[in-house]
């Protein structure tokens, strides 16, 4: 039996409301599973100015995840955010989804600091040419730093991972492609599951259970969960790239969210 709450987690004020909602319910979690996003083929901002794929695949988690924590609602609860192994930045280059430059603590044509950077990214203002496969990789680096940042701010109440599902190309993540990323993926579709590239959605959804209760693990909060390194399919393991641990990155990125859910 499942209690149905409409929103949209990309717009900040419909995220309040749904947290609004779940609070006055006044019913506790034990685990939270965050996942909504996209592949975007266009630049599309929200009400609140924001660049959809960021908006749906952060802002309005932060909004309701944190509305909830401060409610008591979390306590001793899992949250599981999903993540990408784009972000990991190791996929193929036919791919075109490798990470932007401020995201592994570069130099960057976003901005001149790393908060400016990440403001102009989220907000796809300034840069360079908007790219729709760049901007899901990069958002999904915001997701590790996300985990990371908050284990820490809410260390010994709350647990925090990033778990990503793997390819699931049953989930028809190209319906917004366009292009040759569109071609390649619908090959993918084809022969994936024979070359290791695409898997069932039963086993992504697994990897997000998985974690949440434990089964598996060990799993540590504040952690990445994701394939092994330059695979889409097959075991679960943590990935530490430079870019994932480094602390300043994650409280910048923490931040930055913190002020769009304001």
């Amino acid at each position: 039996v499942f209690d149905t709450l409409v929103v949209d987690v990309g717009v900040v004020e419909s995220s309040r409301k749904a947290a609004a909602e779940l609070v006055s319910r006044g019913r506790s979690f034990d685990a939270g599973l965050v996942n909504a996003g996209m592949v975007p083929s266009r630049l599309d901002r929200t009400e609140d100015g924001v660049e959809m794929c960021f908006a749906a695949s952060l802002v309005g988690h932060h909004v309701i995840t944190t509305e909830l924590l401060e409610a008591g609602l979390l306590d001793d609860a899992s949250v599981v955010l999903v993540g990408s192994e784009a972000a990991n930045n190791d996929m193929p280059k036919m791919m075109g989804m490798s990470v932007y430059d401020f995201a592994l603590g570069e130099p960057s044509e976003f901005g001149t600091t790393e908060a400016e950077a990440m403001k102009n990214f989220a907000t796809a203002s300034g840069g360079p040419e908007y790219n729709g496969q760049r901007q899901y990789s990069t958002t999904k680096v915001f997701s590790a730093w996300w985990s990371a940042a908050m284990a820490r701010r809410h260390d010994g109440s709350s647990r925090f991972y990033t778990v990503s599902p793997g390819a699931n190309l049953g989930t028809a993540a190209d319906r917004n492609a366009t292009g040759a990323f569109k071609v390649m993926i619908a090959v993918m579709g084809k022969v994936g599951r024979y070359v290791g590239m695409d898997q069932p959605v039963s086993l992504g959804a697994k990897r997000y259970l998985d974690v949440a209760l434990g089964r598996g693990g060990p799993y540590e909060s504040g952690r990445t969960y994701t394939s092994r390194p330059k695979k889409l399919t097959g075991p679960l393991v943590e990935r530490t790239p430079g870019h994932f641990t480094n602390t300043t990155l994650q409280d910048t990125a923490l931040a930055v969210l913190d002020d769009f859910a304001r």
